[in-house]
């Protein structure tokens, strides 16, 4: 059996695409999804997405991403990140399993990653285009073969929901946006006519979360009022969140409130405003990942998924 390793061609997306959701069953992309997430990447290579064949028959795959320098060329990067690269995806098809080739194919990924003086690999915590945030802690043989490698668990990860289609306001809802409203702060659609507001808002976050929501040139999409709700005090934006609705499930997040005005309210609000938006919008579900989970606990929502994010040195 003769393994070739070698650089993802665009030609080979859809046997990529038909490999991955064999094998990644909780994890479902499309040829489209795909694309956008790899290689729509600002950070994409040729070199850092591989595949793993046999006889001209695509078996294996996995993509890493290194920013260059710190802030890469998706300007998300951060100073405490400039030495991690990031696993966004790895497979082997089923009946190839325990032939090496997950591993051959994760020490192409290591030289990649060193080649660009990056010393420490992620799985995941990547903060630009991913698939998931970590490791499904449904994947049992995927978290035996990274702790095989060497690989430490860092963290784990929630993603939280919310069943929606009966949803009514609870006593906490109301208590926030009355604690909100106390102290002279109302939530409203986001209007484009108040980008400048938005600007001085995004300059008041601190820089991992202005790098990791607010790159260069995001002022585009606040140039229309969909799916984003914002917290005003005394005219200015001191809160905010974003959503969306895709066939009958909703997706919330982003959202951030400035430092010095947590604590009252204001999140939660958002949050309220954004799933009444969402179940006005057909949604019976919302999901929301990467989640702070204390606080979507205490607004009523569950965990529905976990990973375990893995870290391990490559260079000493």
């Amino acid at each position: 059996m003769k393994v070739s390793i070698k650089a993802m061609e665009k030609s080979d997306v859809k046997a990529v695409v038909d490999g991955w959701n064999r094998s990644l069953i909780y994890d479902q992309v499309n040829e489209k999804r795909f694309q956008d997430i790899i290689l729509g990447d600002p950070n994409y290579e040729k070199n850092s997405c591989l595949v793993a064949a046999i006889d001209n028959e695509i078996v294996g795959f996995i993509s890493v991403i290194a920013r260059e320098g710190i802030s890469g060329a998706d300007n998300r990067g951060t100073v405490y990140q400039k030495d991690y690269g990031y696993i966004k995806g790895l497979f082997v098809s089923d009946q190839f399993v325990g032939k090496g080739i997950a591993s051959r194919l994760l020490d192409k990924g290591f030289e990649y990653l060193k080649s660009k003086d990056k010393s420490i690999v992620k799985v995941l915590e990547y903060t630009g285009k991913y698939f998931f945030p970590g490791v499904d802690t449904r994947y049992e043989r995927a978290l035996k073969f990274f702790e095989s490698k060497g690989f430490v668990r860092k963290n784990t990860i929630n993603d939280v929901d919310l069943e929606i289609e009966n949803f009514e306001p609870n006593d906490y809802h109301k208590n926030a946006i009355v604690r909100a409203g106390k102290i002279g702060v109302n939530v409203v659609d986001y209007d484009p006519s108040m980008l400048d507001k938005m600007r001085s808002f995004v300059e008041k976050l601190d820089e991992g979360l202005r790098k990791s929501w607010f790159p260069k040139g995001w002022e585009e999409w606040f140039q229309n009022n969909r799916g984003k709700v914002v917290a005003l005090k005394d005219n200015e934006i001191v809160g905010w969140a974003s959503f969306g609705v895709s066939d009958d499930i909703g997706w919330f997040g982003p959202t951030a409130v400035i430092s010095d005005m947590r604590g009252n309210g204001i999140g939660s609000w958002l949050l309220l405003e954004s799933v009444m938006h969402m179940k006005n919008g057909g949604a019976k579900r919302v999901i929301a990942s990467w989640a702070n989970t204390p606080f979507y606990i205490a607004n009523g929502w569950k965990i529905c998924r976990q990973y375990i994010v893995f870290e391990k040195k490559i260079i000493e």
